[in-house]
């Protein structure tokens, strides 16, 4: 049974032909069946209590009269109760009458007959004059007002009918209904009988069929009992098997065939991948060899690098030299420089080709080392008469953690690019905050230039390696086209990107070209706080007529509160000047345009308080300013100068005397096995008053320790160890140094530093694992020695401070370096001030380079253009000497230009001893310079 009822239950489920025709059939009909019935059991009862009020009517309406006369036969004489009894027995008589009662509406019974008499009479409605039909007691009252009486007291005839004959009725009404359904559902079953064996049972049976088939039965046919439809189905789908049977053999011989295809084609591939993993393999081992070749080639370029350089310094320390050995030298030695930044940019793209390059992080100021860049490369944009202006978001942190140097050459390369590309208009840097959390900050940086632009074919190879936009043999511009390459790969490294916008189809009047990068720097979130200038009492009236430059002058002076004026033209300003008052907080703003001496002239016959011109340092005449009282405020705009030149503050720090390095009593080794390296270092050793003993192998160097050690001599204080040498390499010497330094129970060790010029990344590292204290990277020069020896011999450089007694050697006093006045020009910041000096001194020797070269041509203008320049890098630092001369210098040179006159022998004979008594202070500036260098890095 439970076996049977599963089975229905399964052959309903209405996803089934079956059980959806059993739905569609009998859920319709059952719903017409429960509708009928219900309406015909309604009908019929409705019909029944009809015919029973209407019998109840009649009988109340023949016995009225018969009921109102006992009535009032009872109220007169009561003891006529029993004959009114009988008298009103035939209503008894009466169809379904069960007992008959009159009373009154206060219910008070006078004649009540019947079977059920005991029971009560339901309260009767005085209002009504026929009442009924009333449920009571499982039968049906009904009830007439026969009279009403002088008091108002109504009487009333009831009689009660039978119900039982109705619920009879009503019984066989739903017999017979049940009769008729069940008789209906034996036909529809027998109908769905039918049907079922004729179509669904079929359909069940060709789709067990179909479940049985498989592909090596395909080809049987299907047998089946059935006509009409189904049969012509069961023949199509016979006929659609034996296609699929014809096609599965067809499938079948292709796939065989396509798989000794591809069997083929895996051994193919595999001998490839043989081939392709050898390839990778010498790919591989060709570029440790390409790495190993760029280590050992930098060693042997540096190294003839070092003696050259060395040589050079050297022979240009001498004061016998003439005007062309001079000037030899000096091209010799720019060369060198030349060659040298070569050499750097290859190894800094093999370093970052290798992986070896490491980001160094640190807290730095982001918007002055910007500004350090743009105020480094102004020099270049000044002498093409190129606008440069720098905008800094005010929203931008100040302080931000990261690689500064290699930021510091991202920047320069994109800018110099543009300075170089650019023949005349304007280069503006602009930086704005792209996204910040309490960690990081993505910071984007464009530099735009209205310079050539790049063509179409050129853009797509912009930052690949050795690619250059001009690479003709008549090229204007030089370089080795990896700038862009390594300043892309270092902006990835930094987690950023880098691109590149022609302006034009930004702007199409605009010209030139505009690279992009943004940087994601780290935060400290304890040097963010920066507290808003607020400068709301200042005035300040301006004429700026380079755009940009008015622009983010405008931004600034809004962001402080200044209340700004802009003048449209000379006119306005002039007329403007004639209203305004001479007061500490107003200050006047112009730039350096056309005549500066006219303009200075015209404004102080109008106006004579605070007065500050703006132009590169280069282009304003000090003596100009000087003699309208004029502040200069040197392109490009920086914020900080900006905020000191309104608030008029500038603060002294007290001077610091840094004492004389001397060498003397110190005895040093120096390793190579390039003697002229080791001519050179004895010789810049020697002026240094350090004694030196040489060794042209590790061998030759430890025998010399054995020997100095087995004599009882002085150890060496220092040794100066090549890393790359024949059979003993720096490196194993090293080891062998150390070793031997086990065995003496010494507790100092000799302090060894490596000669390298390997520039790899992890060279250091390397080095100081195996037992070096520290390196210097060739080419030597003499402020790594002194930095070195200052280092690593600071007590007994500290028992032998005497002074040298040389003509360069001088005391570093007030006049040569002027410390204080550094740090006061480099508004109070020590860190900016040494930069500055070290890029002074670093200028010196192509400034003397290319002076000499105009002299012995004879162009003078071109001379004092050049010592106007060198007389604006003095205006940075605290130099007076060097100022003084230089400044004297260009007045001299000016005197041709002025008297519009040749120059004679006698002016010639001047120059050479002018220029001669420049070389001297230069001398004697750099040598100050480097020790108070040497100074502030080994404090």
């Amino acid at each position: 049974m439970a076996q049977l009822r599963k089975n229905l239950l399964q052959r309903l489920q209405l996803n089934h032909a079956y059980g959806q025709l059993v739905a569609f059939i009998f859920i319709p009909i059952s719903v017409l069946v429960f509708v009928g019935t219900t309406l015909v059991v309604n009908e019929t009862r409705v019909a029944a209590k009809s015919q029973q009020q209407y019998a109840a009517i009649a009988t109340l309406s023949r016995y009225q009269h018969t009921a109102k006369l006992l009535s009032t036969a009872i109220d007169t004489s009561p003891n006529i109760t029993p004959r009114a009894e009988n008298i009103l027995q035939s209503v008894l008589n009466e169809q379904y009458v069960q007992r008959v009662a009159i009373i009154d509406s206060d219910n008070h019974i006078k004649l009540n007959i019947g079977q059920r008499r005991y029971l009560p009479w339901p309260t009767v409605n005085d209002s009504a004059r026929f009442i009924g039909p009333i449920s009571y007691n499982h039968n049906t009252v009904y009830g007439s007002k026969i009279m009403t009486n002088s008091k108002g007291i109504s009487t009333w005839l009831l009689i009660e009918l039978d119900d039982q004959p109705l619920a009879l009725a009503h019984y066989r009404i739903l017999t017979v209904l049940a009769i008729t359904g069940f008789i209906t559902l034996l036909l529809l079953m027998m109908c769905l009988n039918f049907y079922s064996r004729r179509w669904i049972a079929p359909l069940y049976e060709i789709r067990m069929q179909l479940q049985r088939l498989s592909a090596d039965n395909l080809d049987q046919p299907i047998t089946l009992n059935s006509s009409g439809e189904l049969k012509l189905l069961q023949r199509d789908i016979e006929n659609t098997l034996q296609r699929l049977h014809h096609s599965f053999l067809e499938l079948k011989d292709h796939t065989e065939q396509t798989e000794d295809d591809l069997r083929r084609t895996l051994d193919t591939l595999e001998v490839q991948n043989i081939t392709y993993r050898q390839a990778r393999d010498q790919a591989i081992s060709a570029n440790q060899s390409k790495s190993v070749f760029l280590a050992n080639i930098s060693h042997e370029l540096r190294t003839p690098l070092n003696s050259i350089d060395g040589f050079i310094h050297l022979m240009l320390r001498q004061d016998n030299l003439t005007n062309d050995q001079n000037l030899y030298l000096q091209t010799i030695r720019k060369s060198s420089a030349h060659l040298l930044a070569l050499i750097n940019d290859v190894l800094d793209f093999s370093k970052i080709d290798a992986g070896k390059l490491e980001l160094e992080t640190a807290q730095f100021n982001l918007e002055e080392t910007i500004f350090d860049v743009m105020d480094m490369l102004s020099p270049l944009a000044a002498q093409k008469n190129i606008n440069m202006a720098f905008y800094f978001a005010h929203d931008l942190p100040q302080y931000v953690i990261g690689d500064t140097l290699r930021f510091k050459q991202i920047l320069t390369n994109l800018i110099s690019n543009a300075i170089k590309f650019t023949p005349e208009g304007e280069i503006i840097v602009r930086t704005r905050l792209e996204n910040k959390n309490h960690q990081h900050c993505q910071i984007y940086f464009s530099v735009q230039d209205s310079g050539i632009g790049v063509s179409e074919q050129d853009r797509k190879k912009l930052f690949d390696s050795f690619s250059q936009v001009d690479a003709s043999i008549t090229r204007q511009f030089g370089g080795t086209g990896l700038g862009l390459a390594i300043s892309k790969q270092l902006v990835q490294m930094m987690h950023g990107h880098i691109g590149f916008e022609d302006n034009q189809e930004r702007t199409p009047t605009e010209k030139g070209s505009t690279f992009w990068f943004n940087i994601q720097f780290d935060l400290d979130q304890r040097t963010q706080h920066v507290q808003k200038e607020n400068l709301s009492h200042v005035k300040v009236l301006s004429f700026i007529s380079h755009a940009a430059t008015a622009n983010i002058l405008r931004h600034y002076l809004e962001n402080y509160n200044v209340q700004h004026t802009e003048s449209t033209s000379l006119l306005d300003l002039f007329n403007r000047l004639n209203q305004l008052t001479n007061h500490d907080d107003t200050w006047v703003i112009v730039d350096h345009a056309g005549d500066t001496h006219t303009l200075l002239q015209e404004i102080r016959m109008r106006y004579q308080g605070h007065l500050a011109v703006y132009g590169y340092q280069m282009a304003l005449e000090p003596n100009t300013l000087s003699q309208f009282h004029a502040t200069p405020l040197y392109q490009p705009l920086s914020r900080h100068a900006l905020l000191q030149l309104l608030k008029n503050q500038i603060q002294v720090e007290e001077e610091h005397v840094s004492k004389t390095f001397n060498g003397e009593g110190l005895h040093v080794l120096a390793v190579d096995d390039h003697l002229p390296n080791l001519i050179v270092l004895e010789a810049l050793l020697a002026e240094l008053k350090v004694k030196t003993t040489k060794a042209l192998s590790g061998q030759e160097a430890l025998r010399l320790i054995q020997n100095n050690i087995e004599q009882k001599q002085q150890p060496f204080d220092l040794i100066f160890m090549d890393i790359q040498m024949p059979v003993m390499s720096g490196v194993d010497t090293t080891r062998a140094i150390r070793s031997l330094e086990s065995t003496l129970n010494k507790s100092k060790e000799f302090p060894i530093i490596a000669l390298t010029a390997h520039a790899l990344s992890d060279e250091k590292q390397n080095l100081l694992t195996v037992g070096m204290n520290d390196y210097v990277t060739k080419p030597i020069q003499i402020e790594q020695l002194v930095q070195i020896l200052t280092t690593w011999t600071n007590s007994r450089f500290e028992n032998n401070q005497t002074p040298l007694h040389n003509e360069f050697s001088t005391t570093m006093d007030s006049n040569i370096l002027d410390w204080a006045q550094s740090v006061k020009l480099a508004a109070n910041k020590e860190e900016l001030a040494v930069d500055l000096l070290k890029m002074l001194t670093e200028s010196f020797d192509a400034e003397v380079e290319e002076m000499q070269q105009l002299i012995e041509l004879e162009d003078f203008p071109q001379l004092e253009h050049v010592l106007h320049r060198l007389y604006g890098a003095t205006r940075y630092v605290g130099t007076p000497k060097l100022q003084e001369i230089t400044g004297d210098f260009e007045q001299f040179i000016s005197t041709l230009r002025k008297e519009k006159r040749r120059a004679d022998q006698s002016f010639i004979q001047e120059t050479l001893l002018r220029f001669n008594e420049l070389k001297k202070v230069i001398q004697h500036t750099r040598e100050a310079a480097q020790k108070k260098l040497s100074q502030y890095l080994n404090p």
